[in-house]
């Protein structure tokens, strides 16, 4: 089978050989300023190419035959504008300073250009999901992470929120809310199911509000 390329890893190396050229060219004049503009153009370029790379990985999985929830938590959204206006801010810093930095700055408005495209992206083609496995709930948002029946110690569910404890005590929230609205009955019967497939121990007020979606024992 073919190998994906790594397109975060190689995103983040063009954005490590950035600094690492600016940094060499304030310390020992080099490269020279002209040949630093052209790096900085070209590791742009790449931070893009691999940034719709990534989308285009994301976008194949939709393909694959098995229930997607689109679902699009507020942390999500929150952490990508603090990045955004993070790379803005120091954008700007940048675009005013006297310094060899100056250079770096086109590079991260290239950066700001490329994530705000491939995230609106992203939300069209809805490639933030939620999905339910035989014993596993997977969710891709802007990293996969795979949550196992075998790792969860009890669920509870209030205001439309299931909150899974796992065993390490650390707590994975599903904000039905943040569901599309034609689905998230549809999500909350499957995720119900899926609770008692995998014989996961509920909360009596969890047992109680999920009743109508299945019979409790």
């Amino acid at each position: 089978m073919k190998k994906k390329i790594n397109a975060p890893l190689f995103k983040y190396l063009a954005l490590l050989i950035s600094l690492l050229a600016t940094a060499s060219f304030l310390l020992f004049a080099s490269p020279s300023g002209k040949a630093l503009l052209m790096l900085q153009i070209a590791m742009g370029v790449l931070y893009l190419f691999f940034s719709v790379a990534e989308f285009s990985n994301a976008l194949t999985k939709m393909t694959l035959p098995y229930d997607r929830f689109f679902y699009m938590p507020y942390s999500l959204v929150s952490r990508k504008l603090i990045w955004l206006g993070a790379l803005s801010i120091a954008s700007a810093m940048l675009w005013v300073s006297s310094s060899g930095f100056v250079f770096l700055a086109l590079f991260l408005t290239i950066i700001i250009g490329a994530d705000i495209l491939v995230f609106a992206l992203k939300v069209k083609q809805k490639v933030f999901y939620v999905s339910l496995f035989a014993n596993y709930i997977l969710f891709s948002l802007e990293q996969e992470q795979k949550i196992f029946a075998s790792t969860i110690d009890k669920i509870e569910y209030r205001y439309d929120i299931f909150y899974l404890n796992l065993k390490d005590k650390k707590t994975i929230s599903i904000i039905t809310d943040r569901l599309n609205e034609n689905q998230k009955h549809i999500f909350i019967e499957k995720c119900t199911q899926w609770i008692l497939r995998n014989k996961i121990t509920l909360t009596a007020e969890a047992a109680e509000k999920l009743k109508e979606y299945a019979s409790f024992q």
